[in-house]
C-alpha cells in the first residue's frame, strides 16, 4: 500500500513540474465574434485623402496606398506612399512604410516603427525652396502611440529646416507653403481593441488625446 501511494505522489509531482516548465501558450490573435467592422472602417477610410486607398491583406492589419501629386510653386512632384499598419502585433502596435518618387529615383523602406515613437525620416534629394528662408527638406513624419484600445497615429509628409540647436522652421508656419504641407494620410486616435482582441498582451503605453496634444508635438508643426 505504501509503495502504491508513493508511486501516485511521484506521478503527481512529475505532472506538476512538467506543467511549470511548459512554455506558455502563444497568444491567439482572433477577431471577436460579432465584430463586423473591418480595420479599414476603423480608421474611417472615408476620411483618407482622395489619393489614397485602404485594403486588408490579412486578418490583423491594413495597408494604405497613396499616389499624391503636388502641383505648386513650392513643390511640383508626385510621391507614392504605402503604409502597413499592424495594430495587433503581440510585441506592440507598429507600422512600416515605403516611399517612392520617380524623378530622383527615391525608393525607401522604413520598418518597425513601434508604439511610443515619433520620428522624421528625410527623403533623399527632396526639398522645397522658400525665398528669404532657404531649403526645407521633405520628410516622412511618423507618430504612433498607445495600444489597440486607443492607438494614436499620424503619418504623412512635412518639410522643416533647422534654425539653431533648439528651433526649426516647418511648412505649417510659412504662409503659402502651409497650403501644401504638411500632408497627412492618417491623423487621429483609433480603437482596434475589439478587432484585435489583444489588449492584455500588448504595450500599455498611455494613448495621446485625439487632436490637441498630437498637434502640439513640435516635430509635426
Amino acid at each position: 500500500m505504501k509503495t502504491f501511494l508513493l508511486s501516485i505522489i511521484v506521478v503527481l509531482s512529475a505532472i506538476t513540474v512538467s506543467a511549470r516548465l511548459a512554455p506558455p501558450k502563444e497568444r491567439e490573435l482572433l477577431r471577436l465574434p460579432g465584430t463586423n467592422r473591418s480595420a479599414c472602417e476603423l480608421i474611417h477610410q472615408e476620411d483618407l485623402p482622395e489619393e489614397c486607398t485602404c485594403r486588408e491583406p490579412d486578418a490583423y492589419g491594413l495597408v494604405i496606398e497613396c499616389l499624391k501629386p503636388f502641383d505648386s510653386l513650392y513643390l511640383n512632384d508626385t510621391i507614392g506612399m504605402k503604409i502597413n499598419l499592424d495594430p495587433c502585433n503581440p510585441d506592440g502596435s507598429s507600422l512600416s512604410l515605403d516611399v517612392t518618387e520617380a524623378e530622383h529615383n527615391v525608393d525607401i523602406t522604413i520598418v518597425g516603427v513601434k508604439a511610443g515613437e515619433q520620428q522624421n525620416f528625410p527623403i533623399p534629394g527632396l526639398s522645397v525652396i522658400v525665398p528669404t528662408i532657404g531649403h526645407l527638406g521633405v520628410d516622412v513624419a511618423v507618430l504612433i502611440y498607445g495600444n489597440p484600445d486607443r492607438l494614436s497615429v499620424k503619418v504623412g509628409l512635412n518639410a522643416c529646416m533647422a534654425a539653431g540647436p533648439q528651433h526649426q522652421y516647418c511648412a505649417s508656419g510659412i504662409p503659402g507653403l502651409s497650403r501644401v504641407l504638411p500632408w497627412y494620410v492618417l491623423k487621429g486616435t483609433y480603437a482596434f481593441g475589439d478587432f484585435c482582441n489583444s489588449t492584455n498582451a500588448t504595450s500599455s503605453l498611455p494613448a495621446l488625446p485625439l487632436s490637441d496634444d498630437i498637434d502640439a508635438v513640435a516635430k509635426f508643426q
